[in-house]
């Protein structure tokens, strides 16, 4: 239907005639079920908390190993936070190379933790679902071993001991919490007994919201009240460490909102782990001089963009050479701390499932992304014995091969597709879903009030998607700074009687100007600029008359 995605499915038929039935429509659409207070329950919690506990009391060595991304990275920051609070320092923290060892936790690493550091406990976050083998080495050794994780569960590798994952937690609502979320329930038991300061709630509540915003998790009713307290929580501490992560990134704190957690924080925190060591991430966060990490973390992202941009354009040539593959299995010589944003844009182009990875003649490591309904995790599970290790959720995953099971591991996914494919066709087709039509009355700048009520807006609670047909007046472009390209359209338009201007970024449409009108897919937001407020609209496909 449109120039993006060929089925354009409206949520509902129904015109919202003011700003109360609009976001009643909103909220209906995404079967949104609010929640007033965090009531997680045991599952799992009290044998983790009880042991912590007992570790804390008894002066035993800590043991924090945590995995590379944000999620990971602000749960080990958040255990740091809470033990220095209440003045428990018998803790080392660990986080593995993401070019040397790879994704999850890894035997050589916990026999480093527990014979030369003289770990007693360890704590895994954001991983360890799947460290059958490092587990029991530990119980083998007398050392516990605590995995809290979100990732989903692989019962030929679930380990043998004390497992704190929303995974298995009955309410599907606290399911869906990410590592820093399932991190955060358990700090906040043991704070019921060890009361820390009051101040380090805001501080922790702040990173689990990036954690949550930027680990893409579902925005339910849980993990919302865990990101939007976690937003506001960002602007009320009094950690150095974010004032100048915001002015870094050029934030206005007064406006800011999830957008700029997820994709202007967040990146340049994830930047470091993907190209460098996330240790330094830790740094960043827990010394007190913060200044050139940070300003090494701006450098790392447009490292990471450029490199990014550079797969991306060898993976596109590669598709279009598997144009009748249903999932995309591509390797090159990659950096593989970036295949898995590469992946992302991939999967959205050709509308398939896309696993990227850095080709070697040894082993391969990338990352997989897919499409609405389709699970990455069961596709590769079908390969399962083919993959060296693997580990995510049903629309992201990672994972690592022997080169020798390249064909096999492409062949089996194929035909896991294919079968996928002749039952559910329609999944292979581009589609998006917007909320409703937007009738003239409401195009205004009240309807980003209306918008701000129900922030933030994220995985499986987007955006609003609006559907405006309007007179199109003219069209131009922006100029690419660096190369003086066309990079982005501009479209504008009448709606009673006003004049708008629509927003196609990284997008160059030629058509416009012999259209008189047209319906376009919208966002909608407020702009801000030297001082002056308007309704900035931004389009995500169109349509012409």
């Amino acid at each position: 239907m449109g120039q993006r995605f060929k089925q354009w499915n409206p949520r509902t038929k129904e015109s919202p005639k003011n700003f109360q039935e609009l976001a009643a429509i909103v909220r209906q659409n995404r079967g949104f079920s609010h929640i007033d207070q965090l009531k997680y329950g045991d599952y799992g919690l009290d044998s983790a908390f009880k042991t912590i506990l007992a570790s804390i009391r008894s002066n035993k060595r800590i043991a924090l190993y945590a995995d590379y991304d944000v999620d990971g990275t602000m749960s080990c920051i958040s255990w740091i936070w809470f033990f220095q609070s209440i003045n428990f320092d018998n803790f080392i923290y660990y986080i593995p190379d993401r070019f040397q060892e790879g994704y999850g936790v890894n035997l050589d690493a916990v026999k480093h933790l527990v014979l030369e550091k003289k770990a007693d406990t360890i704590i895994t976050m954001d991983t360890g679902i799947t460290a059958n083998q490092e587990a029991q080495w530990c119980k083998d050794h007398g050392v516990q071993f605590i995995c809290t994780d979100h990732h989903k569960i692989q019962a030929s590798k679930m380990p043998d001991c004390i497992i704190l994952n929303p995974k298995l937690h009955p309410d599907p609502l606290y399911q869906e919490l990410c590592g820093c979320g399932i991190t955060f329930v358990l700090l906040r038991k043991l704070g019921e007994v060890l009361n820390p300061p009051s101040h380090v709630w805001t501080d922790i509540l702040a990173l689990t919201g990036m954690a949550t915003i930027c680990d893409v998790v579902p925005l339910n009713g849980v993990n919302h009240k865990l990101a939007q307290l976690g937003v506001q929580a960002l602007l009320r501490s009094k950690r150095k460490v974010f004032k100048d992560l915001l002015k870094a990134a050029s934030i206005n704190n007064r406006y800011m909102d999830e957008r700029d957690v997820g994709f202007r924080l967040g990146p340049r925190i994830n930047a470091v782990g993907r190209l460098e060591h996330a240790k330094q991430v830790i740094s960043a966060f827990v010394d007190n001089d913060s200044d050139s990490l940070i300003h090494h973390m701006g450098i790392c992202n447009e490292r990471r963009k450029s490199i990014q941009n550079g797969i991306v354009a060898e993976a596109r040539e590669l598709a279009r050479k598997s144009q009748d593959l249903p999932i995309l299995f591509l390797g090159g010589d990659w950096h593989q701390g970036v295949v898995g944003i590469a992946a992302s844009k991939i999967a959205e182009e050709f509308w398939k499932p896309v696993l990227l990875y850095h080709k070697t003649a040894d082993l391969c490591k990338g990352s997989a992304r897919s499409i609405p309904h389709v699970d990455i995790m069961d596709g590769i599970s079908v390969a399962g014995e083919f993959f060296k290790k693997f580990g995510g959720h049903s629309a992201a995953a990672g994972f690592s091969f022997d080169a020798a099971n390249e064909d096999k591991i492409r062949e089996t996914l194929t035909g896991y597709g294919k079968q996928l494919q002749k039952t559910r066709p329609s999944l292979w087709e581009s589609s998006i879903e917007y909320d409703c039509f937007l009738p003239e009355s409401l195009l205004n700048l009240s309807l980003t009030s209306c918008l701000d009520e129900m922030r933030p807006f994220g995985h499986c609670f987007e955006e609003p998607l609006f559907l405006i047909e309007a007179p199109i007046l003219q069209s131009h472009f922006y100029k690419d700074k660096k190369t003086g390209e066309d990079r982005h359209t501009a479209v504008e338009i009448s709606y009673q009687n006003e004049r708008y201007k629509i927003m196609f970024f990284n997008e160059v449409y030629r058509d416009f100007p012999q259209a008189k009108k047209a319906k376009f897919l919208v966002n909608a937001s407020r702009n801000v600029w030297n001082g002056k407020t308007s309704l900035s609209l931004t389009g995500c496909d169109y349509t012409l008359h």
